[in-house]
Formats: C-alpha cells, structure tokens, sequence
C-alpha cells in the first residue's frame, strides 16, 4: 500500500485522505487479490515524522497492527536504505502517544537477483560499475577460474605427451592427476545446462532492465530541458510581437 501520493498533501506535511475511501480501497484490494495479505503501507523520505504517524493512524482503522516501511533514497550508506517498522504506544507526559519501533528483516532472494540488484546498489560515488564491490568479487572469481583452467590445460598437455613417448611417465604425477579429476565435478549433465542457461537468461534480463531504466532517465531528461527550451522560445516570441 503506498502512502506517498494519495495520503500526503503536496506540501509534504500530514494530508487529508479520507478513512473511509481508503477502507473502501483497502476492501478492493482484498477483492482483486485473494491470494494476497495486506500488511502496511509504504513511503519515502529521511525519518519517520509526525505526518507518517498520522497515516499510520488511518491505516490501523483498516488493519490491525500494520507495517511501515520506508526507504530514504538520498542516504549515502552502503547498506539498502529501507527501514520496517511497527507502531508501539508509550505514555509520554502523562498521555499516550504512537511511536515508531524499528524492525529487523532479512531479505529472500535468487542468486540472479542478488547479482543484479546488489551491483546497481553498491555503485560508488564516482558511478563507475566496475568498482562495484560485485564487480571484484566477479573479478576475483574470474581470476581463479582462468589459472585453474591454464593449470588443468597443464597437466592435460603433459598427459598427452607421456602417451605420445615425447617425456618420460612419472606416476607420482599420474597419479595425482587421476586423483584431481575425481575430485573437478563433471558438469555435462541435462539438468546443469538446463539450470546454467536459466541463470545466464535471468543476470542477462536484469542487465538488460538496469540499461532500459538508465535510458528511460537519460529520455526524461532530454524531454524536460527541451520542455524548458521550447517554452522559453515561446515567451520570447510573444514579448517581441509586444514591441511590433
């Protein structure tokens, strides 16, 4: 439930929505999906204030102790700016009074998701996804995987040659080479491949979404400056025909 635009006034502060509307909506929205449980509502800003207790008030004439979350797009720390909380009452000067208590959680997700959505949000101050922190861990695994590969091509080559007669057969290493292929997984089977492309489609899509989100920016922004340009060649326009 979002409380951003149809609870606050558009000067921010507490705003006017009717009770009884949004008991009717939150009714509707039980309607349309069944499967689905109401559970708060949600905002964006710093702190929780006074006006987001006054919607928390209306949104518990609907619901019996909802949640409230609230995510604070302008914090500048490295962890997800989003904060749950749920409301307690405390006597304060003799009366009682709503307050916020902040909650734990833990966040579920694919391995897909992790990938995408913590490397848009580990992004540095200089906007440079390569030194994301997803990005050197990608790095570093990379690495590992490429000298592991040169050094099983290794063996692999001087496997061939001690068939070949071209060196001598030393079966310590023989030995030890059979032992390594035991030990290196066979990843050939149906249910791998099947898994592996899934995953690769899934990092491939949220890739794809994060450069359609950028570009849908970039085109918002051209839009708006040339909404500005035209408008001001508009009143210029007029204020010369003033002087004719």
């Amino acid at each position: 439930w979002r409380g951003g635009g149809s609870w606050r006034g558009e000067g921010g502060g507490g705003g006017g929505g009717s009770c009884s509307s949004s008991s009717k909506q939150g009714h509707a929205i039980k309607q349309v999906f069944k499967d689905l449980e109401f559970l708060g509502w949600y905002t964006t800003g710093g702190p929780p204030d006074q006006s987001d207790i006054h919607v928390h008030k209306q949104v518990c004439e609907i619901i019996e102790s909802p949640l409230f979350l609230k995510l604070n797009p302008m914090t500048k720390h490295t962890d997800l700016p989003v904060s749950v909380f749920e409301s307690v009452i405390d006597i304060i000067n003799g009366e009682a009074t709503m307050l916020f208590a902040e909650l734990t959680y833990t966040l579920a997700t694919e391995e897909a998701e992790r990938i995408g959505v913590d490397h848009v949000a580990r992004m540095t101050a200089t906007g440079s996804g390569e030194n994301s922190t997803v990005a050197e861990h990608l790095i570093a695994q990379h690495s590992a995987i490429k000298m592991l590969h040169s050094r099983v091509k290794l063996i692999l080559e001087y496997v061939r040659a001690s068939e070949a007669g071209d060196v001598p057969f030393n079966h310590e290493i023989l030995r030890e080479a059979y032992a390594l292929c035991h030990c290196l997984p066979v990843l050939s089977t149906d249910k791998f491949k099947t898994d592996f492309y899934d995953q690769c489609n899934d990092v491939g899509l949220m890739a794809y979404l994060g450069t359609i989100t950028k570009t849908c920016n970039t085109m918002n922004q051209f839009v708006n400056k040339f909404n500005i340009l035209y408008d001001r060649q508009g009143i210029g326009r007029r204020m010369r025909g003033l002087f004719f």
